[in-house]
């Protein structure tokens, strides 16, 4: 029961809107300027910047010290969009600031965990220590870094759908459309990076099956969306050149 509680509650965390509705309720205000200055100093705002505080900490620390400093500000993350829609501060600033630190904290999870398994201060064999160390640090930038990035660039700079990107996979419907499976694929990718970082073996093995599920998921994702990627491009290039056209 716990567990699906917790399951539930990171995935209404990790629910955000897809980028053309993030634009749509984070407007520009009347003067035509992307970003109010009132908006540096929404609650929601404030509790990313104590994200990024919270994170340093970590970085700076190591095994369960670590642990600690991440988890308060995967909480924090939990929060602050609880935080934006209670009192109505949905604004780009937060919605850019939670992407970004939201990337950030992944990659910093995977690359501790990493170090932690090539250090031998885990409980991952030595003769297998390199292999996983290795899988970790792809797994950085194909599912950190380029898995996310296309479908930011897609959704951000091409207005493409989220449902377009993917959907026709049953692995890549589960993650993104319930919640149950979004809320264990979460809970377990920080639970598996935590568990090797404090050299937890339950909670790292417990972890592994929504750990898989979670790159799995993303890396077939990026598969899907790599032809589309191209035809979108294409397509949004040509859009562009009758307004360039226009404008001279």
């Amino acid at each position: 029961a716990i567990l699906a509680q917790a399951s539930r509650f990171v995935a209404q965390a990790h629910s955000r809107p897809t980028a053309p509705q993030a634009f749509l309720s984070r407007a520009p205000d009347d003067s035509g300027h992307g970003m109010r200055f009132q908006e540096l100093f929404y609650l929601a705002n404030i509790i990313d910047y104590a994200r990024i505080i919270t994170l340093s900490w970590a970085v700076n620390s190591d095994g369960y010290e670590f642990a600690m400093w991440y988890s308060v500000s995967y909480i924090l993350d939990a929060v602050d969009g609880y935080a934006a829609r209670a009192l109505n501060q949905e604004s780009r600033l937060g919605y850019y600031l939670d992407m970004v630190i939201d990337r950030v904290s992944s990659c910093l999870c995977l690359h501790f965990a990493a170090k932690a398994v090539l250090s031998g201060a885990t409980f991952v064999p030595m003769t297998v220590a390199a292999p996983v160390a290795l899988m970790l640090r792809i797994l950085i930038v194909v599912v950190e870094l380029v898995a996310h990035g296309a479908v930011m660039f897609l959704s951000e700079i091409l207005g493409v759908h989220q449902k377009h990107m993917g959907y026709d996979y049953r692995i890549v419907r589960q993650y993104l459309s319930d919640k149950r499976f979004l809320g264990w694929a979460c809970f377990s990718f920080e639970g598996f990076g935590l568990g090797l970082i404090m050299n937890s073996a339950p909670l790292a093995l417990i972890s592994l099956p929504g750990f898989v599920f979670r790159a799995l998921a993303n890396i077939t994702r990026l598969i899907a969306i790599v032809p589309l990627m191209e035809k979108e491009k294409v397509k949004w290039l040509g859009e562009q050149r009758p307004r360039d056209g226009k404008s001279e």
